[in-house]
């Protein structure tokens, strides 16, 4: 039955050839990516394994890549994510004891970096702006009583369904729930207590610029239901709750440090509160180091809470993964051929792991491509004019921010590659929005063959 999984791919593949892509963006892309679990998929012969989100990506992807390659319009970003992109391919191929594997790795690595990429990129700014963001909050909401059912009574409707319908076996003891304090973990379809924070807490930032869109009352029409529940912070609150759910610290701590952003539209000296905000984060980080520093330290061990233990493991998987990375050298180890030290089997950091897999190289890379989508971001933020794109872009920076902090403590699982990288070329396009940005269903009716009045 796990043919069924093909159908999203199938269905975006007839709107593409239709020319219908922001059709299959918004209503075949987004519901798969969020509201399907990336172990939804199938494997066709001689190919990678693809999920069903993946599937419906591929002819998106295709024909965004080929309008960006087209446009001749290049960007640093853009550059960097190619060479991100070898760099995983390199390592894989050289770095795998089984060639082939490697192979498939490489190509497996083109639809949620690549052609993710290229889709934020060329495809969303500016027309589709408010309708990407409006059902990114509207699917991660519907996950609420999945969530619920999971936290009370520790399992997953996900892996139920997959394990009876689909035939896809779940590896948890917990029918795919984890558990901490004695109750189920939030994770519904995006794979993960902390994977499912993550992902949280950057629609929490998104979702930041709808509610201002509506405190404002500018011409943008969120829908009179939806508009209604922004009006009394109804949708904020539940992903608050959400994250609180997934029983998770990095992506509170993430999304700690992106809330004073959400915060600068607020000034009316930009400058002043970018300022004001970075004193605000530096001073954060630094008392954040020192407490971690001091809760990382014990002298008894056996007499510590979960949460520090956790803590603890993760200080210490720093200090012992490091020799061992550095030992791959400029390639790394790559995914198969990684060792993983007794008793340090889970590596909870993505950077750590990135520096693992992809050596030297993958690993300056990766933080370049941080570093520069944090660097654009403040520009977008000095340099836009209107206070709707100036406040758009202080939601995209926050969700940059919370995401990187968060990939300090977990490894850059389930939808977040897709998402990461669709925001990483989405913050590279953003541009002026028109003064009235068009609906889905005129983006859906407009035809690029209609009539047009000329004067002569």
């Amino acid at each position: 039955m796990s043919i069924l999984l093909l159908i999203p791919g199938c269905i975006s593949l007839f709107l593409v050839l239709r020319g219908r892509i922001e059709t299959a963006f918004l209503s075949v892309y987004l519901p798969s990516l969020l509201l399907l679990p990336v172990d939804y998929g199938v494997r066709i012969p001689h190919l990678p394994q693809f999920s069903a989100a993946e599937f419906a990506l591929i002819p998106i992807g295709v024909v965004a890549l080929q309008r960006h390659v087209q446009s001749g319009s290049f960007r640093l970003m853009d550059a960097l994510v190619f060479l991100f992109w070898v760099s995983w391919s390199a390592s894989e191929i050289v770095g795998e004891p089984v060639m082939n594997d490697g192979i498939l790795n490489a190509v497996s690595a083109v639809v949620p970096y690549l052609m993710a990429y290229a889709t934020g990129r060329r495809l969303i700014e500016p027309n589709l702006r408010l309708e990407t963001v409006r059902r990114f909050v509207i699917f991660i909401l519907l996950l609420g009583p999945i969530g619920l059912y999971e936290w009370r009574f520790l399992q997953s409707p996900y892996a139920i369904f997959g394990q009876k319908i689909l035939g896809i076996a779940s590896t948890s003891s917990y029918n795919g729930i984890q558990m901490r304090g004695g109750r189920g973990r939030f994770s519904a379809s995006l794979g993960g207590g902390e994977i499912a924070g993550l992902i949280i807490a950057m629609t929490f930032a998104l979702n930041a610029w709808l509610v201002f869109l509506n405190r404002v009352r500018t011409k943008v029409d969120l829908g009179k239901r939806f508009a209604r529940l922004e009006k009394y912070h109804i949708p904020g609150l539940l992903l608050v709750i959400y994250i609180w759910m997934t029983q998770s610290r990095g992506p509170m701590i993430g999304l700690a440090a992106g809330y004073p952003i959400l915060q600068i539209p607020r000034f009316k000296n930009t400058k002043l509160g970018i300022g004001l905000v970075a004193v605000v984060l530096g001073l954060g980080a630094l008392g954040a180091y020192q407490y971690f520093s001091r809760y990382t330290t014990v002298k008894d061990p056996s007499n510590v809470t979960e949460e520090q233990a956790s803590a603890i493991y993760r200080r210490e998987m720093l200090i012992v993964y490091q020799s061992v990375a550095d030992m791959g050298g400029w390639l790394g180890w790559s995914m198969g051929a990684a060792p993983h030290l007794e008793g340090k089997n889970s590596i909870d950091n993505h950077f750590l792991l990135v520096h693992l897999i992809q050596g030297e190289f993958g690993y300056i890379l990766f933080i370049l491509i941080a570093a520069e989508s944090v660097r654009t971001g403040v520009a977008r933020v000095w340099s836009l004019q209107a206070l709707e794109d100036r406040a758009f872009a202080c939601s995209v920076l926050a969700a940059f921010v919370t995401l990187w902090i968060t990939l300090y403590t977990v490894f850059m699982g389930g939808q977040v590659p897709q998402i990461t990288f669709i925001l990483l070329g989405w913050g590279q396009s953003i541009v002026p929005a028109r003064t009235a940005m068009a609906s889905v269903a005129e983006i859906q009716t407009g035809s690029k063959f209609s009539f047009r009045k000329v004067l002569t």
